[in-house]
């Protein structure tokens, strides 16, 4: 009923060097053509690969230079947070975007800490695949709102009531200029070009602000800003 889908090689253009590259990994041919056809329709300079199982999308990354990684990873060869270290010890730099079908979400967290860029549940509307994957091609993360009210229920208990007994952090300017960059997803070396400073000096910072938060990653962090200091999220666009 559907059009095979090519494993690899499948092109939209012929500058291949102009082009965002995109692997699928996802082992129903359906979902891959339906993604196929979305991102056809909002990234026409694209070329797209796939592949059905981890493994062979661990291949072609060996293979191809990638942009972004459109990931299921309830699927043979994976189905554990250490496949976004599997896929960036190949390559670094890829973007990798989690779109599940799994049917709860409670350890997406687990995979958005492993270094995932963006969690995207196959429940919503296709329309949000061509907005998620915007921002994570353009360097941000993508959290949908309700799974964002989802990891903060669960860990910060419900929002909409106010906080008690918020403490003061007393943080040096730039580890304000730091956290403001953590929190809109900038990575340890993005920082350290944005304000000029070593790699080490920006991890020092990094480790100084989880201290004082006491916190373990960049998403713990928000979760307790938003929680205490939601006056910061103000400048995080």
């Amino acid at each position: 009923m559907f059009p095979a889908m090519p494993r690899v090689g499948r092109t939209q253009n012929m500058n291949m060097e102009q082009q965002t590259k995109v692997l699928i990994i996802e082992d129903h041919d359906i979902i891959i053509w339906a993604l196929t056809n979305v991102i056809e329709k909002n990234f026409p300079d694209t070329s797209l690969l796939s592949a059905l199982d981890f493994n062979q999308g661990l291949r072609i990354l060996e293979e191809n230079p990638i942009d972004l990684i459109i990931l299921d990873v309830d699927l043979a060869g994976g189905n554990t947070p250490s496949m976004i270290s599997d896929l960036r010890n190949i390559q670094p730099n890829v973007q990798i975007l989690v779109y599940t079908g799994m049917a709860d979400e409670d350890n997406s967290l687990d995979y958005l800490v492993a270094g995932a860029n963006g969690f995207l549940s196959k429940k919503v509307p296709l329309s949000t695949v061509s907005e998620a994957m915007r921002l994570v091609m353009n360097g941000g993360r993508y959290v949908s709102p309700s799974l964002l009210n989802t990891i903060t229920e669960k860990y910060l208990g419900n929002p909409s009531k106010p906080a008690k007994n918020r403490r003061s952090y007393d943080l040096t300017a730039r580890e304000k200029e730091v956290t403001l960059l953590l929190l809109k997803g900038k990575w340890t070396k993005e920082i350290a070009d944005e304000l000029g400073l070593k790699l080490t000096t920006v991890s020092t910072h990094k480790g100084n602000i989880f201290e004082k938060f006491e916190v373990d990653n960049s998403i713990e962090l928000f979760l307790k800003i938003q929680k205490e200091m939601p006056e910061l999220l103000k400048n995080v666009q």
